[in-house]
C-alpha cells in the first residue's frame, strides 16, 4: 500500500528531479536514445559525457526502460561515484548483479548462490526495503582482483545478452590499487555476451581515459557528448504538462525561465517542480519571480556556508563570475579592473582551487558557477 502511494505521490507533479518513472515524463533525447540502442543492439560499447545534473542517468534509466521488455536481454547498473577502492567497486557489482537476479523469475537464488560462491561477502536484504546489502573484507588487495575476475566469469557463463551501465566510471582513476584500467579493460574485451555502457561528469578526466594514446580504454568505446535539451523541445514538454492538468502558462514566461536556467535540465526541472507545486491555476510573471526568489533563500544558509569555506579571493572571483554570468578572459585587465580583483597569478590559483573543488566549470573555454542557483544568489549580493 506504501509503495503504491509512494508513486501516486510522485507521479502527481510531472516535473521529476530525481530518478525515473516514465517516457510521459522524460522529455526529448531521441537522437541519444537511437544511438545508445543502436550500440548495444549491435554489441558495442559507449561512453556518455556530460555535465553534473545535464540528465545522463535519467537517459540511461530511459534506454533501460525500453530495453526492459527484451527477456534475452539482462540490464545492470551501478553508480561507483561513492566508491573509493576496487573492493567497493566489486561489491557495487556484484549487487547489481544480484538486484537483477531478483527480479527474474526462476532460480535466482541459485544463480546468486553461485556468483557468491566465488567472492568474499556475506549477503543479507534490508528488513525495510528488501534490498541487498553486501558485506566485503578483504585482507589482501589481490583479493579483489580474484573476485572481479570470478564476476566476469559468471557473467561470461550466462546465455542472454548483458547491459552493463557504470555511472561515474572516472572514479576508477583516484583507486589507491594500480592499474585498476588495465585490470578492467583487459576482463572487458573478454566479454562477448555484454555490452558496456559508461558514463561520467567529468568530462575531462573520462574523456581523457577513452582518447588517450596508450590508455588502456582508448577507442574501445562510442563517445556520446551529452548537451543540453533543445530549447523549443523542452518548452514545449512544460506547456503540455501544464495544459493537460488544466494549468495555464504562457509560453513567453516558459522561454524566459529556459533562458534563465540555460536549459540546464536539473534547474529547470526542480524551477518547474516548485512552480507547480504551488496549484495555482494562472501562472504570472510575479508568481515566477516569487518562485525563483524562494529557491534562494531556502538554500541561502547552505550558500553562506560555502563563502566561509572559500579564502576571500576565491569567493571575490567565484562573485565575478556569477555576476558576468561566464567568463573567457579571467586575467584580463577589464575583468580585473571591473571587479577590483587581485593580479593574474592570484586569479590562477583560486580558479584552480575553484576548479578542483567543483565550484566552477569550464565549457567552450568560458568559466562559470556550476550551480545556477548559487549563481543567481551570488549575482545578488
Amino acid at each position: 500500500m506504501c509503495n503504491a502511494k509512494c508513486v501516486i505521490m510522485k507521479v502527481h507533479n510531472p516535473f521529476i528531479i530525481s530518478g525515473y518513472i516514465s517516457p510521459t515524463f522524460f522529455c526529448d533525447r531521441e537522437k541519444e536514445h537511437e544511438r545508445i540502442v543502436s550500440a548495444v543492439k549491435n554489441g558495442r560499447n559507449i561512453t556518455i559525457l556530460s555535465l553534473r545534473r545535464i540528465g545522463k542517468t535519467g537517459l540511461i534509466k530511459h534506454v533501460f526502460h525500453h530495453l526492459a521488455g527484451n527477456e534475452n536481454l539482462r540490464i545492470l547498473y551501478f553508480d561507483i561515484m561513492p566508491t573509493s577502492c576496487l573492493s567497493e567497486f566489486v561489491r557495487e557489482f556484484a549487487k547489481s548483479i544480484i538486484v537483477e537476479e531478483q527480479k527474474r523469475s526462476g532460480s535466482y537464488l541459485k544463480k546468486i548462490t553461485q556468483l557468491l560462491s566465488g567472492i568474499r561477502g556475506k549477503l543479507s536484504f534490508n528488513q525495510l526495503t528488501g534490498a541487498p546489502e553486501l558485506e566485503i573484507d578483504y585482507r589482501r588487495a589481490q583479493e579483489s582482483e580474484k573476485d572481479i575476475a570470478w564476476i566476469f566469469q559468471y557473467l561470461a557463463a550466462q546465455k542472454e545478452q548483458i547491459v552493463i551501465a557504470i555511472d561515474e566510471f572516472q572514479q576508477i582513476v583516484s583507486y589507491p590499487e594500480k592499474n585498476v584500467e588495465a585490470l578492467l579493460r583487459a576482463y572487458c574485451q573478454q566479454l562477448n555476451n555484454v555490452s558496456f555502457i559508461f558514463s561520467g561528469s567529468s568530462k575531462h578526466l573520462l574523456s581523457s581515459m577513452f582518447s588517450e594514446y596508450g590508455r588502456p580504454f582508448y577507442q574501445s568505446s562510442d563517445i556520446l557528448f551529452l548537451e543540453r535539451i533543445n530549447k523549443e523541445q523542452y518548452a514545449d514538454f512544460i506547456f503540455q504538462h501544464f495544459k493537460s492538468n488544466k494549468r495555464n502558462i504562457a509560453k513567453e514566461w516558459i522561454d524566459k525561465v529556459l533562458e534563465e536556467y540555460d536549459c540546464y535540465t536539473f534547474y529547470v526541472q526542480f524551477f518547474f517542480n516548485k512552480l507547480f507545486a504551488t496549484e495555482i491555476k494562472e501562472i504570472t510573471p510575479e508568481l515566477i519571480t516569487e518562485i525563483s526568489q524562494e529557491i534562494l533563500r531556502e538554500r541561502e544558509g547552505i550558500y553562506y556556508n560555502y563563502k566561509n569555506l572559500l579564502t576571500n579571493n576565491q569567493f571575490a572571483l567565484l562573485k565575478a563570475i556569477a555576476k558576468e554570468g561566464k567568463v573567457l578572459r579571467p586575467n584580463s585587465g577589464e575583468f580585473i579592473h571591473k571587479y577590483r580583483l587581485t593580479q593574474p597569478s592570484s586569479i590562477n590559483r583560486s580558479l584552480k582551487s575553484l576548479l578542483d573543488k567543483e565550484m566552477i566549470y569550464e565549457e567552450r573555454k568560458a568559466y562559470r558557477v556550476y550551480d545556477l542557483f548559487f549563481s543567481k544568489w551570488l549575482a545578488q549580493l
